[in-house]
């Protein structure tokens, strides 16, 4: 059966979520978790939850999924071992290191990839098995048909969003909200600028709209489907919202899927009553099925306005009243046998599955009364008194024998008020056998201060030059021609795919295919565009390629790929334990653009310190902000459709400071890229960059400059390299130094 899994913001929601019918609930502790601005769980609370969930046979996975600095690894082993211990049944994980520590230090807690992770397909499902995942969040975007693909050709167990707020971009791969201030989406502090109005070229600069807020995602008439697709989890979003939303949502969902179970064969059309408390229930104005059945379109998006719908005050109490009103109990029995000058004897016993599990114990000896005797009344009042227990007694019995001598029995009120204490203790503990804190001891943080660190020697750090158009080209390749420092040339997919052979002699200088941002299953005339590329690198004299994303790497090691495999920014090592995960999968990496210069460098010094992989630091270029399956181009005017392939437009929108967000459409692919207003350029911080010897490449970034701005910006940056005296072609430009120095929090 399918689990349904409800988030949990706090205690009270997690209560609410399980008495509405939740399997599972997942929530955050108070580190490492993607949603910073919830209530979240302290330690004890977590430990609770834990215990709480067992006891009624339910299931608890923690979020650990933000990404790590370097200097905040260490206490990640410190963070997770009560919850280890306590026998935490998963944990959800973004950052490889992260993962890689669960693994090896904490084997019994399943490991659950993240939907910050972006896996879109069959291959990354894969790889993620391979290092250890048992399950994955695919990404909100994929259609039914690559869930199920997913499932069936990974054999990996997939959890899917079913309810809940969608974002625009794919999720792990958005750096707006941390490009435009500090508050970084893979650290759980996502300020929403996609929520925000913006003005376009395509429907005039004065009329505001919302053509990057998706409507939320409602599935429920598609429980029969997303079943039998074989999906293993059904997830509602939502640890931000309140208790009433988790158990609301939880308990209609639970409906169907009962029904479904208990008649699979008959359509159970969605009551009106049902789907209007669903909208009512902190859902934006409309509501849409997400992408199970569509690429994208202008009906999934809220254009007018992304306010939520109001909520009946009716509704909230109804709601609170049936599921925020207590938590769950155990039923069990209880037997009582109260013979004259013979122990006190009861039983407890409760089921724990399909065995029931019966603890017993004995008082002091039963007395003659010498007052008013003991009767059942008066022992059942104290038997019954399970308050504050798991317990709920479905059945009391008791005996009393007074052996005839008419004076009745008499036992100690006190006496059985501790025993029926003890008893449930002792049941408690024998219903969580597998539950007794597990010692794990290691002193992770010693043992990790202890090692042998041997810091590699300064480096002297050569250039890579990106290109995106046919122009900027054959500029990169004049100026390598010109600057011997140029030793790498990488060429995006569309522009690669609409070049014919290239001379293979090129001596010194490399030349890479930039593999697209997005890889889906899509498939164009029986074979992908990543085949299609690596079939052809030969013969146009290319050297291998700039890996993007999860699919991609996973697809290059199950085809045993052995030219050169470079992990862009968006394959995120924040920590050396990450680049460990990933050191027998590629030869080279680059630093995340969210790493302040310091942590830049702390994470280059163990990487090359715990792998010998070399270490790419970006310079110049433009942010690519958001990875899109959403099209602004559709949304607000027409599709430009499949006629050429190749065909790719660049369109701009306008934030409310009037800064021009210039956007492309990747049409072979079928995403956006938004590129931030202003380049992040460097050239003011080269000598601090060189002086710290960390880095082994520089690289420029070429995405929409023109031809001459091409031209002027290497050789700007490749002149300042070599200290010559360069005239600033940014004195009048606007440009970012991005994290350089400011991070994210």
């Amino acid at each position: 059966m399918v689990e349904l899994l409800a988030p949990a913001g706090g205690y009270e929601t997690m209560v609410g979520a399980f008495n509405a019918g939740a399997d599972a609930v997942y929530l955050g502790g108070s580190k490492f978790g993607a949603r910073a601005y919830a209530d979240n769980f302290d330690k004890e609370q977590v430990l609770d939850a834990i215990s709480y969930a067992h006891l009624h046979g339910k299931k608890i996975y923690m979020t650990v999924n933000t990404l790590v600095k370097e200097r905040e690894y260490g206490e990640v082993y410190d963070f997770m071992l009560p919850f280890a211990e306590k026998k935490l049944d998963g944990v959800i994980v973004q950052d490889l290191g992260v993962m890689k520590l669960i693994r090896d230090e904490f084997p019994k807690i399943e490991l659950h990839g993240s939907t910050q992770q972006t896996v879109t397909g069959v291959y990354g499902a894969k790889l993620l098995k391979e290092l250890g995942c048992v399950r994955v969040v695919p990404a909100r975007e994929l259609s039914l048909s690559e869930m199920k693909s997913i499932k069936q050709k990974a054999d990996i167990e997939v959890e899917a969003f079913i309810h809940g707020a969608m974002c625009y971009c794919y999720s792990g791969m958005c750096l707006f909200s941390s490009m435009v201030g500090t508050r970084s989406g893979n650290r759980g502090r996502c300020a929403q600028p996609c929520r925000l109005p913006y003005r376009s070229d395509l429907t005039g600069k004065n009329k505001e709209q919302y053509p990057l807020s998706l409507k939320d995602m409602c599935t429920v008439d598609l429980i029969p489907e997303l079943i039998e697709a074989g999906i293993d989890s059904f997830k509602i979003e939502g640890r931000m919202k309140k208790p009433e939303y988790a158990a609301g949502v939880t308990h209609i969902y639970r409906k169907y899927i009962d029904l479904y179970y208990k008649e699979p064969d008959k359509k159970h059309e969605i009551s009106r009553e049902d789907m209007e408390i669903l909208r009512s229930l902190y859902l934006r104005t409309e509501i849409s099925q997400g992408y199970y059945h569509k690429h994208n379109g202008k009906d999934m998006v809220t254009l007018a306005s992304p306010a939520y719908n109001g909520t009946s005050d009716a509704v909230l109490a109804d709601i609170k009243d049936r599921f925020l009103g207590g938590e769950l109990k155990i039923k069990c029995d209880i037997n009582c046998k109260l013979s004259l000058d013979e122990d006190i004897y009861i039983t407890m016993s409760a089921f724990k599955g399909a065995e029931r599990i019966v603890k017993e114990i004995r008082g002091s000896k039963v007395q003659a009364a010498s007052k008013r005797p003991m009767d059942k009344e008066s022992v059942y009042k104290q038997l019954s008194r399970l308050g504050n227990t798991p317990f709920e007694a479905e059945n009391i019995s008791i005996s009393i024998d007074d052996k005839g001598n008419g004076a009745g029995i008499f036992v100690p009120v006190s006496e059985l008020n501790e025993l029926r204490r003890t008893l449930c203790e002792e049941l408690e503990k024998a219903l969580l056998t597998d539950e007794h804190v597990e010692t794990i001891k290691k002193d992770y943080g010693k043992s990790q201060a202890n090692e042998k660190e041997s810091l590699p020697e300064n480096v002297k750090g050569d250039v890579h030059i990106l290109v995106t158009t046919k122009d900027q080209l054959e500029v990169a390749l004049k100026k390598a021609d010109e600057y011997s420092d140029i030793t790498r040339i990488y060429v995006d997919s569309n522009l690669y795919q609409s070049l014919g052979n290239t001379p293979s002699s090129r001596g010194r200088l490399e030349l890479m295919v930039a593999l697209p941002y997005m890889t889906r299953t899509e498939q164009y005339d029986g074979v992908s565009e990543i085949e299609r590329i690596l079939d052809s690198l030969g013969d146009k004299g290319f050297d291998g390629v700039l890996v993007r994303n999860l699919e991609q790497l996973g697809f290059l090691h199950d085809r045993k790929y052995s030219g050169k495999v470079i992990l862009d920014y968006g394959i995120y090592i924040w920590n050396g334990q990450a680049a460990e995960m990933l050191k027998d999968l590629a030869c080279e990496a680059s630093i995340p653009y969210e790493l302040t210069f310091h942590e830049a460098k702390e994470v280059s010094k163990k990487v090359r310190q715990k792998t010998g992989l070399p270490e790419t630091y970006n310079i110049y270029g433009y942010t690519p902000m958001m990875i899109s399956a959403g099209c602004v181009k559709k949304t607000l005017g027409t599709c430009s459709g499949f006629q050429n392939k190749l065909h790719s437009e660049k369109l701009s929108i306008y934030d409310r400071m009037d800064n021009e967000l210039k956007i492309t459409t990747n049409c072979l692919d079928c995403y956006n890229i938004i590129w931030n207003a202003h380049p992040t350029s460097l050239h003011k911080k080269l000598t601090n960059i060189q002086d710290a010897g960390c880095f082994d490449h520089y690289r420029i970034d070429m995405s929409v400059e023109s031809q001459k701005e091409c031209a002027d910006i290497i050789s700007y940056y490749l002149d300042s390299l070599k200290s010559e005296s360069v005239s600033d072609i940014f004195e009048n430009a606007e440009y970012t130094t991005g994290h350089f120095k400011r991070g994210v929090e």
